[in-house]
């Protein structure tokens, strides 16, 4: 049997009298939220959005009605974030059902496979070109069903953007002013990014790529040669309590924690726990600078430390994607003339001329 799932706006003399149009682009931007636990809830249907939801227990499938673009002029995208308990099984499922009746895949699944990471959220943006005309947003989790605890659709604007460098491919950008790459957007399956990059000076060495657990302390042994100039620790975190810290030590002298962007209240990975306290789902990056005086010669240690809230409810907490980003400098320009010019310049394109001397090399392991 299929629920209906609706609420109306409550007329508003005030808004109506206004007559101010900046308003009303507020309000068709309101996000549409709909609540899977700990009972059925949804906010009320956003300016933008003309037909309620409908939830499909028996086929394990939510249908969220999309109007077409031209219905609703300030609005020129559509994003979807789920969240979900992942038990590594994939995730759910997200389709487009055109008027047509003909569907497009967007997503087979947006959780991890054969890691059971718990509270996960991932976000997709609709491509335009579907959007155009309208359709049905579907997402399905079959057989884990349960395993859903929200999913929000949020409306979006295009906006002129210059990146600089080549290194990145920005593609949605949200309030709290994070920066979502395309292959986080896309719907396709994460993939680790291994393997050590040299552009010029710089140096992006892999720690650990895949998912693993941070269970009390994590010992990354970073062999070292040549003159570092400094080095920026990064890396992603999940299940990380909003009151717990990620504390980082290299070679036995503490050198701080890990530094995560800012977030809104409102943001539809921020959730209840069990015990009705905020926490964020999904993937987080973390950073921290490390100087040069931090690092020597030969092997070096990097220490990973979990501290926990002492009111958290002890989920598991993973990272993923752990590396160094290395800044060499050249040893005339230390100590005895720090004003020198550094023998080294970044080369276009970014990949260095097989012909120029070689750098200095780093090279991680896991202990």
């Amino acid at each position: 049997m299929a629920l209906v799932v609706a609420m109306g706006l409550a007329f508003d003399p005030a808004f109506a009298a206004s007559g101010d149009p900046s308003l009303d682009t507020g309000r068709n931007f309101s996000p549409f939220v709909l609540s899977m636990k700990p009972t059925l809830q949804m906010s009320p249907l956003p300016g933008w959005m003309q037909q309620p939801s409908v939830v499909h227990p028996e086929t394990a499938t939510i249908e969220i009605p999309i109007p077409a673009l031209w219905a609703v002029p300030a609005v020129e995208a559509y994003a979807l974030t789920a969240v979900f308990d992942d038990r590594g099984d994939g995730g759910p499922a997200v389709e487009w059902r055109s008027p047509n009746g003909s569907t497009t895949t967007l997503s087979q699944g947006l959780g991890e496979m054969g890691t059971a990471l718990g509270l996960n959220a991932r976000t997709i943006l609709i491509p335009r070109e579907l959007t155009r005309e309208g359709g049905v947003l579907l997402v399905s989790y079959y057989a884990k069903f349960e395993k859903l605890v929200s999913l929000a659709v949020r409306p979006a604007r295009e906006d002129p953007l210059a990146v600089l460098g080549g290194g990145s491919d920005p593609a949605l950008v949200d309030e709290a002013l994070r920066v979502f790459e395309r292959t986080e957007v896309d719907g396709s399956r994460t993939s680790p990014l291994s393997g050590d990059i040299r552009r010029g000076a710089i140096v992006e060495a892999d720690l650990s790529a895949p998912v693993q657990e941070l269970d009390g302390e994590l010992e990354f042994i970073v062999p070292v040669e040549g003159v570092v100039e400094g080095a920026l620790l990064k890396l992603d975190v999940l299940g990380l309590d909003p009151e717990a810290v990620v504390q980082v030590r290299v070679n036995s002298t503490p050198v701080g924690e890990l530094g995560f962007s800012q977030f809104r209240l409102d943001d539809p990975a921020l959730v209840p726990d069990a015990l009705g306290r905020l926490v964020m789902a999904g993937w987080r990056s973390g950073y921290l600078f490390v100087p040069a005086r931090r690092w020597l010669a030969g092997e070096n240690s990097v220490v990973l430390s979990l501290k926990r809230s002492d009111v958290e409810t002890g989920r598991p907490v993973f990272i993923r994607n752990a590396g160094l980003h290395v800044r060499f400098g050249s040893a005339a320009a230390i100590g005895k003339n720090p004003s020198a010019e550094p023998d080294f310049s970044i080369p276009d394109p970014l990949l260095p001329n097989p012909q120029d001397p070689p750098l200095p090399e780093i090279v991680t392991g896991v202990q």
